[in-house]
């Protein structure tokens, strides 16, 4: 076999340790990008690639990590949120009122006023906002602003456009909170925000395509180079395809088409995979197609997730659930039949057990293309976890929801359960593929507070929900790089530093591996690099 040189560097990152994600989990010291692909790893291989034309960033030291895989982000309503009002550690309700002032001094009369972002818990006052805060600060625009999951707050101005009053019955699949006078407080939960939701303006295409490039900016400045979307529109899709071809998608996307909506009254749910006319891998190492999203239940912190046993006010959810849970598997299956694998989200123990239960029994495993998922899986069972290491059928996790809304779950759920919540350790050690993600918007998209949570499981407050679940800090770091590769079928492409691998590259302020705890949720990218070239950059 001959000696094939390196080729002539275009990009040359020296004076590094790079955690390369490969299965050693080795180190590497210098990385040569030619074009978008790293070319070589090895520090003398380096240095012969560099030539009076490479580009040669002395890194000093610092750490180099592969992109940031965010395995789970609404990218697009991340987005319009960022170009709305934003309120993810806002601390108090006056706080919120200040920005919701300043957002509708900028907008013209009568326009809505959008944003979100808010759990209660992270407030001084402890409590819900209603109405009467909103109207407070904004008398005049509609105003709607989404809590994390499960409900929005609206103002008066609002509530009289959706003709909400105190006459007004609950949707089937939802609720109008109301004060002791029957009068709505502003508070919609689940389906109820449908109601507001109908009389707002609709998205322009072009308000899509804004929302992307907003959100892929911000997002590259925390080291994150690739995104899966789960839920896409057909409109989302085009709006993603509008901003490739415009050169405005600076980041690398995974579409996963939403196979439903929410269950209409009286409707039969249409799969909308009928009419996209392609399958599972289809597009480019920007934007392709990946699995499906399904969903059947809520959340914990709205009290909706399907549960096998009871909450803390004794309460066991029986949310109406967004698929038919006696023909799982002939969802399951037509989908499989039209080329694509399945993530569903699942996070109660009792859908989960009914999801994986219904993949084993309709999924061709032998094929190593499928890239079967759990989203969310918050209470594994002993069951659900021994099938999903068997059949390979991986867990999208979120670790940010501890410290986003964890302080909320104390007092919701029975705190020995909270100690099992999103078993990170549990999973890896049943042998489950694990990808983690943000779940922007319903959590920050700062990938760093997912990863200190993973290796502290500390909420905003400092609060434990169960130190044996934690995990090391390499294992955190493959759960953001090369597993969320896996989830998207890019494993061999992507998520690893090293020869071939695509040159997907983030350079971290301080070193992961060594700074205390308390810092890794403080760590900042000096650096990204995305394709071979550089995204973002504060080194000077």
């Amino acid at each position: 076999m001959g000696y094939s040189p390196t080729p002539p560097a275009t990009l040359a990152l020296v004076n590094c340790v790079a955690v390369t994600m490969d299965q050693r989990n080795s180190f590497v010291t210098a990385i040569a990008i030619t074009e978008d692909r790293i070319v070589a790893t090895d520090e003398p291989e380096v240095s012969r690639s560099i030539t009076d034309r490479t580009i040669v960033i002395d890194l000093g030291g610092r750490t180099v990590i592969p992109g940031i895989i965010d395995a789970h982000n609404h990218l697009i309503a991340g987005g319009l949120m960022l170009n709305n009002v934003m309120l993810f550690d806002v601390p108090s309700l006056p706080a919120v009122q200040a920005l919701v002032r300043e957002r509708a001094s900028e907008l013209p009369p009568g326009a809505w006023l959008e944003g979100g972002g808010w759990i209660e818990c992270q407030f001084e006052e402890n409590r819900l906002p209603t109405r009467l805060d909103l109207d407070e600060a904004c008398p005049e625009h509609p105003v709607c602003l989404d809590r994390l999951f499960g409900m929005a707050v609206v103002n008066t101005r609002a509530l009289e456009l959706a003709g909400i009053h105190r006459d007004t019955p609950d949707p089937v699949r939802g609720s109008i909170d109301r004060d002791a006078a029957g009068v709505p407080t502003g508070i919609l939960r689940d389906g109820a925000q449908g109601l507001v939701r109908r009389v707002m303006p609709p998205r322009r295409l072009d308000d899509l395509t804004e929302a992307i490039q907003r959100a892929a900016e911000e997002y590259l400045r925390w080291g994150i180079t690739s995104v899966i979307d789960p839920g896409v529109t057909p409109q989302a899709a085009k709006a993603y395809q509008k901003a490739r071809e415009a050169a405005a998608l600076p980041l690398r996307v995974t579409m996963m088409p939403a196979w439903h909506g929410l269950l209409r009254e009286g409707g039969e749910l249409d799969s909308r995979l009928d009419h996209l006319g392609v399958y599972e891998g289809f597009g480019d190492r920007w934007l392709r197609f990946g699995p499906v999203k399904m969903a059947i239940d809520g959340g914990l912190g709205s009290r909706t997730a399907l549960l096998s046993w009871p909450l803390l006010d004794g309460s066991r959810s029986q949310v109406p659930l967004r698929l038919d849970l006696d023909r799982l598997e002939e969802y399951f299956a037509a989908a499989q039949e039209q080329g694509w694998s399945v993530g569903i989200h699942c996070c109660g123990d009792v859908a989960q057990d009914r999801a994986v239960a219904a993949l084993a029994a309709t999924a061709p495993f032998g094929r190593e293309r499928w890239r079967h998922s759990i989203i969310h899986g918050y209470f594994p069972s002993r069951r659900a976890l021994d099938t999903m290491a068997r059949l390979d059928v991986a867990v999208s996790l979120q670790p940010g929801f501890i410290h986003v809304e964890g302080d909320l779950y104390f007092d919701i759920a029975p705190e020995e359960k909270l100690h099992r919540f999103k078993p990170l350790r549990t999973y890896l050690k049943a042998g489950v593929r694990v990808a983690a993600g943000s779940d922007m918007t319903s959590a920050h998209y700062n990938p760093f507070l997912g990863m200190h949570a993973a290796v502290t499981r500390r909420t905003a407050r400092g609060r434990s929900l169960g130190e044996a679940e934690c995990v090391s800090r390499l294992e955190m770091l493959r759960l953001f790089t090369a597993n969320g590769a896996w989830l998207s079928g890019e494993d061999g492409h992507k998520g690893v530093i090293g020869s071939g691998y695509l040159a997907d590259l983030a350079v971290l302020s301080e070193d992961i591996l060594t700074i205390p705890d308390a810092r890794i949720k403080e760590l900042e990218v000096v650096l990204t690099v995305v394709g071979g070239r550089v995204a973002h950059s504060t080194l000077t």
